[in-house]
């Protein structure tokens, strides 16, 4: 397989909107065909191989949990001898659901948690859960660990069905994809009648996840297409920072956020290396074998790309000022440069990315906007000031703010 290039001033970035031949991708045809390449590379060298959906049989049940107030879905799946199991926590608005069914929210997150400010451990939904419940919307706290321990043992449900081969490359697959099938197993449980029996809308998902999470959540936005709402927040590299940059020791205006006129990123950019040694486990044997970032076929443009389509919406959600491990200007290029497929799909409003001064999270007004938005493109509310909200969730703080100090990759994504 050979890929094209655009050259920079610091780098290769493989082409998006060209065929591994060397042929151009014109149209939504071409396009599928495009996508479905992309996976293949993506699988091979990143994340690993989704297992085949035909092969599965899913079983769930629901049981009222007293102690969060909220109803544990358990999911049974069972493939080729094999079965195991793993309970999400669902929670619905106090309110009857609408025709149809609500909207929901998939957020990354044990009930069983300790809260980031306070230190304290819960039990029980999260503040984002209880915002999103408040304004309507049902929601999945999606224990991943569950599915697969976070750590190099490679153990859960996904790989009690799956078990890691270290002989067999096409069955060394990564913890980020084993927690994206979890995501996908969510949605075939709904549309499979639980999302009837919870009053749930399966067609109106909205995916979240922070951190190692965010990477995940971006990746299953990739390989699912039924996400329709895929917010990777805080991703970094392995997410959705392209790994052909680096920010470290450059400075931006943050003055449009509340911050200072002249901010220095003094932080490393999480290393390739890094990701390859102690973190190799989430992604797949062969990306822990790779030269280097520049010896990928893909960089994560593309994986932003693959959240693509023309009822799907990206919103990138990062910090800036806590996030120097995690390269925020990686992340807006990752946003930008993926914007011509979001364009050849008609689509090209759908493709969005907040930024707020600081914090790895999902702030509480990041949650706002984000639901705003979704009241619109998922519900079919009409608000006034739509496109207000829209122009604040264009990666402003790079494209507008500080465009002369990007990266020279940036360049042919500047409109």
């Amino acid at each position: 397989m050979t890929d094209r290039t655009q050259q920079s001033g610091t780098g290769k970035l493989p082409e998006l909107l060209r065929f591994g031949n060397g042929d151009s991708v014109n149209t939504t045809e071409d396009w599928k065909r495009r996508r479905t390449e992309l996976l293949r590379l993506y699988s091979e060298y990143v994340y690993g191989c989704m297992p085949e959906k035909e092969k599965e049989t899913l079983n769930w049940n629901l049981r009222e949990d007293p102690e969060t107030g909220g109803t544990l879905m358990t999911i049974t799946v069972s493939s080729e001898g094999r079965s195991a199991s793993f309970s999400v926590l669902a929670g619905l608005p106090a309110r009857e659901a609408p025709e149809g069914g609500f909207p929901f929210f998939i957020e990354y997150w044990p009930w069983h948690y300790q809260n980031w400010f306070t230190k304290e451990w819960v039990t029980g939904f999260s503040d984002n859960c209880k915002y999103a419940m408040e304004r309507g919307y049902a929601c999945f706290q999606y224990d991943c660990g569950q599915v697969s321990v976070d750590n190099e043992t490679r153990t859960g449900a996904f790989f009690t069905l799956y078990p890691y081969e270290k002989d067999n490359p096409a069955e060394q697959r990564g913890v980020l994809l084993a927690w994206a099938w979890g995501v996908s197993k969510i949605l075939d449980a709904l549309e499979d009648g639980a999302g009837k029996k919870l009053g749930i809308n399966p067609a109106l998902s909205l995916v979240g996840g922070v951190s190692r999470y965010g990477k995940s959540t971006a990746v299953a936005g990739a390989y699912d297409e039924r996400i329709r709402v895929t917010v990777p927040s805080c991703s970094g590299a392995g997410g959705t920072a392209v790994f052909r940059t680096d920010n470290h020791g450059k400075t931006y205006d943050l003055t449009s956020l509340g911050g200072p006129v002249q901010w220095t990123n003094e932080s490393v950019n999480e290393p390739f290396s890094n990701l390859q040694g102690g973190e190799g486990y989430w992604f797949c044997g062969n990306f822990t074998r790779l030269a280097s970032a520049e010896a990928l076929p893909v960089d994560q443009h593309m994986l932003c790309a693959l959240a693509a389509g023309r009822e799907r919406h990206l919103i990138l959600v990062t910090g800036i000022v806590s996030e120097g491990w995690n390269n925020t200007e990686g992340q807006c290029l990752a946003y930008a440069a993926s914007q011509p497929v979001w364009d050849l799909l008609d689509c090209g409003e759908q493709n969005n990315m907040i930024i707020h001064l600081d914090g790895h999270a999902i702030l509480h007004t990041d949650m706002e906007m984000i639901l705003d938005y979704c009241d619109v493109c998922l519900t079919g509310k009409q608000r006034a000031d739509f496109r207000m909200l829209q122009d604040k969730m264009r990666g402003n703080l790079f494209l507008q703010d500080n465009r002369y100090r990007l990266d020279p990759l940036f360049g042919p994504y500047l409109r």
